[in-house]
């Protein structure tokens, strides 16, 4: 007798799984749940928090130029400052680009892996230029200041214009000896050897402030903000599909049961 009636409900549940209504409640039920996990996914606070991340770098690298500014003109006797604000970007560009080449293997959605890299290539790029400036031109402060001072003694016709020469190279102005002056030749070989210097550091300085770094990371921020307002949009039109589908699957479970009283 049990046998026979877990037969006969075997027999029922086989008959109505092959009612197309079924399936139709059963693709319903999945499309809601899938629905359901989508909607909870934290894309927009995923992409909120890496632009909050960029848009940090960017006022880093700025607080890092000011900084970098005050060691080009010798204002800066702590050169502690600068690399640990150098040591803050290098350690935030790397960050960033290993978190999007896991998100790249997961499969999720990440910027083109080559603006990512170049991204981080131009700030350790920028942070191995900004130890090098610091290095030199604090050396060549030292020999400024020596030179500086034996100048001081020439007669004021000859000392005034390399002062005034000494001080715009003081402020990173690439400037040249100035032409039909009587210097003792060895101090002015050793103004013009500082002189080339420091046109040699303006060169390296415009390779440092070119603000490359900046518009790289703009081009990811742009990028965040595209996808972050995709996914906004995309999740506004949810919760009509979500009710469009509740409304078929409650029509069709009242089709279906008006179905098998029949």
């Amino acid at each position: 007798m049990e046998d026979t009636k877990n037969r006969t409900i075997a027999d029922t549940f086989n008959a109505k799984l092959k009612t197309p209504w079924v399936w139709l409640i059963i693709l319903i039920t999945l499309g809601l749940t899938a629905l359901f996990y989508f909607s909870q996914k934290p894309g927009v606070i995923v992409y909120s928090r890496y632009i909050k991340s960029l848009s940090d770098y960017q006022l880093m690298d700025m607080e890092l130029m000011r900084s970098m500014n005050a060691v080009r003109c010798g204002y800066a006797g702590d050169s502690m400052k600068v690399l640990s604000q150098s040591m803050s970007l290098r350690e935030l560009a790397v960050s960033f680009a290993r978190e999007m080449d896991e998100f790249s293997s997961r499969g999720v959605v990440a910027p083109p892996p080559y603006s990512v890299h170049e991204f981080e290539r131009r700030v350790l790029s920028k942070v191995a230029g900004v130890r090098r400036y610091l290095s030199v031109r604090q050396a060549w402060f030292g020999t400024y200041d020596k030179v500086y001072a034996d100048v001081a003694f020439l007669p004021d016709n000859v000392s005034y214009p390399l002062l005034v020469t000494l001080d715009s190279a003081r402020f990173g102005f690439p400037v040249t000896f100035p032409q039909g002056l009587d210097v003792p030749d060895s101090l002015a070989l050793r103004v013009k050897a500082l002189l080339d210097e420091n046109v040699e550091h303006a060169l390296a300085w415009n390779r440092l402030d070119n603000h490359e770094t900046v518009l790289a990371g703009e081009d990811l921020i742009q990028y965040f903000q595209q996808e972050s307002m995709n996914e906004i949009t995309l999740k506004a039109k949810i919760p009509l599909v979500f009710y469009f589908l509740t409304l078929i699957l409650l029509l069709s479970t009242f089709f279906f049961i008006f179905r098998s009283k029949n």
